[in-house]
């Protein structure tokens, strides 16, 4: 049963009240750190509480919130990633970043940590995390808005019913199907995630501005669909009507980026045009990347890097599975990664526009933050190592080298 805001509201007077259990403490956090209206909330409760606390006992005050503090970091320390809040708010820790020197940056609220002014103000408009947002756009050339459609069957495609769940799509073959193909998108814009359910039970998810060309049923001899920009699957086994198994290909960019030969079933492929490289990494089966020169056969935990320039193709193995897929599971994960690509994954997920001041250093950077965090939370965990800076100018985010204030 999904809890209101009374539910919320009286966890928040418990937790005043030093009364919440570890894991009480965990939800009331994760909450407050899904929105900023109910951060502020909280701290407008809290500033009530400790003026009537002062009024009775000044020196339990500081008794108090030195308990709580050293209770959230004694219980809260496993919890992936907790929003940096402001004042005096209860703020425990809980973000590790770490930096391509070597070194580890703990942060936490028993800490005193300056956050720079222009990011510390409050803004009149809150840039959003992305969400389930996708159009889909038929055979016939009409598109469908599936944040504004209920959930429920959408459309039927002659045998092939349409049925949106939630964030998903699922493509149901009601007859025999077409044995003519028919084709359809679903394109995510920036600020945007989906997942689709396609005839043959494969499952794709499909990241910010991205898109996803398939049919609507798999009759032919094989099963070939089109990706731009990121997604990750999980390839069903299928056999045509006549018992033939029938492979599947995944064609990167209309096959400029090569063409996928699924061998197995969970792969993730990221293609996205402003990015320098084409990945694609095997997490489970067996896959093989055809290019126009050379064939490459991957195993799981190996990643096939193509560089667009020269279409060089280099394999990695022993790559990290989980960082490639941190984004279907809500969360940005970097390992050692430099900050102008670590910002065009924010500029994409929260659809804004990076701006770049001069100078900005060679930073490389390592943690994981979730993806549902508002930007203000996230920018303040990245100042938070010293080593850049943000300024918030409605849409736009300027990255600095970092100022000591």
């Amino acid at each position: 049963m999904k809890k209101d805001k009374a539910y919320y509201r009286q966890l928040m007077r418990r937790y005043l009240d030093n009364a919440c259990t570890p894991q009480e403490i965990e939800e009331l956090l994760n909450y407050v750190g899904e929105d900023i209206s109910n951060r502020m909330i909280l701290e407008e409760m809290q500033a009530g509480h400790e003026a009537s606390l002062l009024e009775k006992d000044p020196p339990e005050t500081l008794q108090w919130s030195d308990r709580v503090r050293e209770q959230l970091l004694e219980n809260i320390h496993a919890v992936p990633v907790i929003p940096v809040y402001k004042r005096k708010l209860f703020v425990a820790a809980a973000v590790f970043i770490v930096f391509a020197a070597g070194s580890f940056f703990y942060f936490n609220a028993g800490r005193k940590t300056v956050i720079p002014d222009a990011v510390s103000e409050r803004k009149e408009k809150i840039i959003v995390p992305g969400g389930d947002r996708a159009t889909l756009t038929l055979a016939d050339g009409t598109v469908i808005d599936l944040n504004g459609t209920e959930s429920g069957d959408i459309t039927l495609q002659g045998d092939v019913k349409v049925i949106k769940a939630g964030g998903a799509l699922n493509y149901t073959v009601t007859g025999n199907g077409s044995n003519v193909p028919v084709y359809n998108t679903i394109t995510t814009p920036r600020g945007g995630q989906y997942m689709v359910v396609l005839a043959d039970g494969s499952k794709v998810w499909l990241n910010a501005a991205s898109s996803l060309r398939f049919p609507t049923s798999f009759n032919g001899v094989d099963r070939s669909v089109e990706l731009t920009g990121e997604g990750y699957f999980e390839i069903a086994k299928h056999t045509s009507r006549d018992g033939v198994k029938q492979p599947f290909y995944v064609a990167i960019n209309a096959g400029r980026g090569g063409v996928v030969e699924v061998l197995g079933t969970q792969f993730n492929i990221m293609a996205y045009d402003e990015e320098g490289e084409i990945n694609t990494t095997l997490l489970e089966g067996s896959v093989q990347l055809n290019m126009e020169k050379r064939n490459v056969l991957l195993q799981p935990g190996q990643q096939a890097h193509v560089t667009k320039a020269g279409q060089q193709i280099e394999v990695l193995p022993g790559v990290d599975t989980e960082n490639i897929v941190a984004w279907k599971n809500g969360e940005f994960r970097f390992d050692n990664t430099d900050v102008r690509t670590i910002m065009r994954q924010i500029e994409r997920w929260y659809d804004i526009t990076i701006i770049y001041d001069a100078n900005i250093p060679d930073t490389r950077l390592s943690g994981k933050i979730r993806r549902k965090n508002n930007i203000e939370q996230l920018l303040e965990i990245l100042e938070a190592t010293h080593k850049v800076q943000f300024r918030i100018e409605g849409k736009n985010v300027i990255v600095a080298p970092y100022v000591k204030q």
